[in-house]
């Protein structure tokens, strides 16, 4: 085993960690904002080059990285262990692309951002040890820890009067560890072991004892969905984020939660749960119609992107569910590109937002005085609604084929779904663009600054050239 082999897997893990011990040591944020921002974007930025070092080391070792453990109590068999393998690094290489927009396009916020900037690198700390997690232990410590970082970013956020709605996600997210707990320790007193999560679909558990373990493993990686009936509370505190960096990071739990499903769910669905399968795909389904209208109807511009948002995670999770895992690596590089673009439209959104409320203006013709902001965000929104000019397009086409031979109906309405986001989208962007809405207070307003559209084109750029081949980059 080579050393850095060693030394890679913890390193994204511990450099999130000690860029937010650099961010705590800032005494007075007000006089040095830019020492947070240069941290936290440095952090990131290196951290995404270890990735791409894991992702070439991966490719020419058959696929999967040498693996690290850490023993946390001797002769226990409770340990921390790590292995990356293509699955897990292409959604970690997204995920820290999309922190990396999240932090350039929160730089203008004026509240709390030491303390948010604090709490979103230890967030991408968890996340990253969240994908590389070998077993079933060190998944769940990940799983569970990814809430405390989050409810103190969302907290510093909004306003007290809105703590309310935060309550209410939390109990789902907090009843979601319970029951993911359970299910786990069910697991692990049956085999008196830790158990890697690549040996978990061939255990063998009674009827009563499977309805257990797999019927509380379902109920809590969808209880992180924002499927009916638990998709109301993470829309509304959705509607309430003004901080980009916090609306990615909230966005990051219904994508783990579709993570865990690749991991742990059998291809084959256990028997005595089977009958919530239908019923689970029927209510995604919906609740993706009633999303996708619910956006179209709305007049608000971050009501479309966040209806649109969360559409597509439903029909990942969808694909998850499907009874193959041939389209799974097809999911995970829609999904990479997805949080690139989702992510992109949300710090663009929140420019035009903000620029909106300090001049006390309509967003409606906006982009007409803003050049930087309209070019990226036209290329964002087409890229988005699935034209041929992002892996995104291919893949979810896959995805979508692939739902169509497994039921002609659930197949209709997900097209209907996608096509009714799609036109809102591009709906948005004409009342944006459209002369006869712009004002002379629009002569006021700013521009997104010159490194923000540089990183927002050279992330298309990136897009672009994974068209044929989504990992160009690395292969």
């Amino acid at each position: 085993m080579v050393l850095s082999d060693v030394i890679l897997l913890p390193l994204v893990i511990v450099l999130p960690f000690i860029g937010s011990l650099f961010i705590l040591s800032v005494k007075n944020d007000d006089f040095l904002p830019k020492n947070t921002f240069n941290v936290s974007v440095l952090t990131v930025v290196i951290n995404i080059a270890v990735i791409l070092e894991i992702f070439k080391k991966v490719h020419t070792s058959t696929n999967a990285l040498s693996t690290f453990v850490l023993e946390i109590i001797p002769l226990s068999g409770i340990e921390i262990s790590l292995c990356a393998d293509s699955l897990s690094l292409i959604l970690m290489f997204g995920t820290q692309i999309a922190i990396l927009l999240g932090i350039l396009g929160a730089k203008k916020e004026i509240f709390h951002k030491k303390n948010i900037l604090f709490y979103a690198l230890i967030e991408m700390s968890f996340l990253n040890g969240y994908f590389l997690a070998r077993d079933i232990f060190s998944f769940y410590i990940f799983f569970a820890a990814m809430l405390w970082p989050l409810y103190m970013m969302i907290g510093l956020s909004i306003s007290q009067n809105q703590q309310n709605m935060l309550e209410r996600l939390m109990m789902h997210y907090l009843l979601s560890t319970i029951l993911f707990l359970a299910s786990l320790v069910l697991i692990w007193s049956l085999n008196d072991k830790n158990i890697l999560i690549s040996d978990l679909s061939n255990l063998n558990f009674s009827y009563k004892k499977s309805i257990a373990v797999w019927g509380g493993l379902f109920v809590a990686l969808i209880l992180r969905m924002p499927i009916w009936p638990f998709h109301h509370a993470i829309i509304s505190l959705s509607n309430t984020l003004k901080d980009p960096l916090v609306f990615i990071v909230l966005h990051m739990l219904p994508l783990s939660g579709i993570y865990a499903f690749m991991r742990f769910w059998p291809l084959d669905i256990p028997i005595e749960i089977e009958i919530l399968s239908p019923v689970f795909q029927y209510l995604c389904v919906l609740t993706m119609i009633f999303a996708s209208f619910g956006g179209y109807a709305h007049t608000n511009a971050g009501y479309k992107l966040y209806h649109y948002i969360f559409v597509y995670d439903l029909l990942y999770l969808l694909g998850v569910f499907l009874p193959t895992d041939k389209i799974v690596t097809n999911i995970a590089y829609s999904m990479y590109a997805f949080m690139i673009i989702s992510s992109g439209l949300v710090v663009l959104q929140a420019h035009m937002s903000r620029q909106a409320a300090m001049h006390n203006i309509n967003i409606k013709g906006m982009l007409c005085m803003m050049p930087r902001t309209a070019l990226s965000y036209a290329l964002f929104v087409f890229a988005g609604v699935g034209l041929p000019i992002s892996a995104l397009f291919w893949n979810n086409f896959i995805i979508a084929s692939t739902i169509f031979n497994f039921s002609l109906y659930i197949g209709t309405l997900v097209v209907i779904a996608l096509t009714i986001a799609a036109v809102s989208m591009i709906e948005n962007l004409y009342t944006m663009r459209n002369k006869n809405c712009s004002t002379d207070a629009l002569l006021k307003i700013k521009d997104i600054d010159r490194l923000t559209f540089i990183v927002l084109i050279l992330m298309m750029i990136v897009l672009f050239l994974s068209f044929l081949k989504p990992l160009w980059f690395v292969f």
